[in-house]
């Protein structure tokens, strides 16, 4: 510990107490988001029945709907992994301080430093991964709602009905889920970057140390 600036061991810790956060918010709120899409896919085609209807631009979007929760289902399972595994990295570096490595004979700042830069450049890649395949569910959700809203208006004809204004509720309620879909994009690009600005005061804070050291 005496190797290290106090200010690094902090900073280190706040990187390690908001990726366990993290892991809490953004991936409770995608996973209530999946359940109820879910759902909604579930129910969809049961919905179709019972009002009905002989659409065929109503059965393909039914299978749309399942597609679009599969790929949910599968980029939440990314997110987990993604998650857990900053917070496991974050720990690793918050151990460089505590743990004498006898293989390893550099300094601790420059552990520090190349676990950090190989943290960043893994946030980077597999989180604007994540962030665009959300991004590009939560505009096809909407788009599968317009749709959902506009085929059975032309299914019920005339006559609108009550089996009508169910799949417009439905197509409201994946506008909502899509709009969850996008804001939670939002707080993982600030999430990111905010990681990254922690990442630079490490850095900086490092540089400081080694300055003070060398004079």
């Amino acid at each position: 510990m005496s190797q290290t600036n106090p200010l690094v061991v902090q900073l280190l810790a706040r990187m390690l107490e908001d990726s366990q956060l993290n892991v809490e918010t953004l991936v409770g709120s995608v996973q209530r988001v999946s359940r109820e899409l879910s759902a909604l896919a579930y129910n969809y085609s049961g919905h179709i029945a019972r009002a009905g209807f002989r659409d065929s631009a109503m059965e393909a979007l039914d299978g749309q709907l399942d597609e679009i929760s599969t790929i949910l289902g599968r980029t939440l399972f990314d997110l987990q992994q993604r998650l857990l595994g900053d917070v496991q990295a974050l720990r690793q570096l918050d151990r460089i301080h505590a743990v004498i490595d006898l293989e390893d004979t550099r300094s601790v700042g420059i552990r520090v430093r190349e676990a950090l830069d190989q943290y960043c450049a893994a946030l980077a890649q597999e989180y604007f991964a994540i962030s665009e395949t959300l991004g590009n569910l939560s505009f096809r959700v909407r788009l599968l709602a317009n749709n959902i809203e506009i085929s059975a208006c032309q299914a019920g004809g005339d006559d609108v009905n009550n089996s009508v204004d169910l799949f417009c509720i439905m197509a409201g309620q994946l506008r909502g889920l899509a709009d969850r879909l996008r804001g939670t994009t939002g707080d993982l690009r600030i999430f990111e970057q905010t990681q990254k600005g922690h990442a630079e005061s490490v850095r900086v804070a490092l540089a400081s140390s080694e300055e003070g050291a060398a004079a």
